[in-house]
């Protein structure tokens, strides 16, 4: 199911330079790209972005080998309404900070590959239409990873 997930919905993300866009009823979430795209490609590094996350990208997260480095921008709601997947990430990761976004946001880079995804989509198992497109090398995925690390540094670290 893994590599038919990238085969099928990602047939370009091994390409360097590729920009592909998507419209998405459930076949997969954003979430289930990772534990295809990091055995395929080995240890790397993911930075997110969400609006809204669940419990089961954490457990996606939290269960995926290869995973590097893992930086989170959150939604500040996150901290009124998902106080416990807030305590649940802060267990992946130090590297989470708050803000006012509703961007949503996956980049996984290593040192031969860099994939992105961007749209509608949150971190969770969406039934709705989603749309977007993902990306890789190139400067799309430049313009996000620098935009990332921007709003990352600036944004209010999450200390529990």
């Amino acid at each position: 199911m893994r590599k038919q997930l990238l085969d099928e919905f990602f047939p370009m993300a091994l390409e360097p330079g590729s920009i592909e866009p998507f419209m998405n009823r459930g076949d997969w979430a954003v979430h289930d790209v990772l534990p295809s795209l990091l055995e395929t490609i080995g240890p790397a590094d993911l930075r997110l972005m969400s609006y809204n996350i669940s419990e089961e990208s954490l457990r996606v997260i939290s269960g995926t080998a290869n995973v590097r480095n893992l930086k989170m921008v959150l939604d500040l709601g996150i901290q009124r309404h998902k106080i416990g997947l807030l305590l649940f990430a802060s267990s992946l990761t130090t590297d989470i900070r708050i803000d006012h976004t509703h961007a949503k946001l996956l980049l996984i880079e290593n040192e031969c590959y860099q994939f992105g995804i961007t749209g509608s989509a949150n971190l969770n198992r969406a039934t709705r239409i989603e749309s977007g497109f993902y990306f890789t090398s190139g400067r799309h995925y430049e313009y996000f990873r620098e935009s990332f690390d921007s709003i990352f540094d600036a944004a209010l670290p999450v200390e529990v």
